[in-house]
């Protein structure tokens, strides 16, 4: 399977809730986007268990597994785009037919909450997965997006995967990718879901949290064994972190409990939550360099 979808107009596109439920509120903004996809040409094949149907969810844990295996079942479908965020996607986990979704591989993106998925499905099925979120379309940069997003799944570029960044330590790292939401992404600690570290780059982001949560955060990877064999680690946008100056203490942190073994460290400001947020394939093969 390719690892970054080429779509053609007629194309069908899933649209899932695997977290927590869209808000009933938000459905205007779901509609947007939709028309916008439909836009590019595509069919939008939406779950049923997109909106919150009792509280939180929009469906059990079961039923939101059995609308992801449709969606991987249906073979016209050539991308899933994952809507939601919030906390309990990794409910769903248990109920994964991994062997269904090894027969049916096609691309998954999310972000956020949905680092629980993009990484179990690369650890238990092999499947490329995409940090990205495509609500970013509809976004207050928007028509950048959707001129990146033409680029690069219509267009054969790669516009959507190319970002900047700056080194802090090193020049050079290489190896396929995983992680993305650090709080979210350790729920997988010490599950079958969590992918092996060995020669990965660990790319980390973060919506919440000031220096004391990240740090603590950071400690958990560092006592699991993250960073005795990872290649390297890749940080993201930290939104509230670095709202409030406090960006440079976790660096410093992280340099430190990296420095035995002088593990790279590079930094991008165009990965995590912003709307104007590019993409990354958790899997994917990433060299950064210079």
């Amino acid at each position: 399977m390719d690892a970054i979808p080429r779509l053609c107009p007629g194309d069908k596109a899933g649209l899932i809730a695997c977290s927590d439920g869209v808000r009933r509120e938000s459905a205007p903004d779901i509609g947007e986007l939709i028309r916008v996809l439909q836009g590019f040409g595509l069919e939008v094949v939406a779950a049923q268990t997109l909106f919150r149907k009792e509280g939180w969810f929009s469906g059990t844990p079961e039923e939101r597994a059995a609308a992801l295996h449709a969606l991987f079942r249906d073979d016209g479908i050539k991308v899933i785009f994952d809507v939601s965020g919030g906390d309990s996607a990794n409910q769903i986990l248990p109920f994964l037919d991994a062997e269904l979704i090894r027969r049916h591989p096609k691309p998954f993106a999310g972000i956020s909450d949905l680092s629980v998925l993009l990484n179990a499905l690369y650890a238990r099925c092999g499947l490329v997965t995409i940090h990205y979120r495509v609500k970013n379309l509809v976004s207050g940069h928007g028509e950048a997006q959707r001129q990146w997003f033409r680029e690069t799944f219509f267009g054969g570029k790669d516009r959507l995967f190319s970002f900047s960044y700056r080194w802090i330590r090193g020049n050079r790292m290489e190896g396929a990718v995983i992680g993305g939401n650090l709080r979210c992404f350790l729920k997988l600690a010490g599950t079958r879901h969590f992918p092996d570290p060995a020669d990965k780059i660990m790319f980390l982001e973060s919506l919440g949290g000031r220096a004391n949560r990240i740090v603590s955060l950071i400690a958990q990877m560092e006592q699991i064994g993250c960073f005795e064999r990872c290649a390297g680690v890749l940080l993201g946008t930290f939104t509230e972190l670095e709202a409030n100056g406090e960006f440079p203490a976790v660096a410093a942190y992280i340099e430190q409990v990296t420095r035995r073994r002088g593990i790279p460290i590079a930094k991008t400001d165009e990965l995590g939550h912003g709307d104007d947020g590019k993409a990354v394939i958790i899997g994917g093969h990433l060299v950064l360099n210079g």
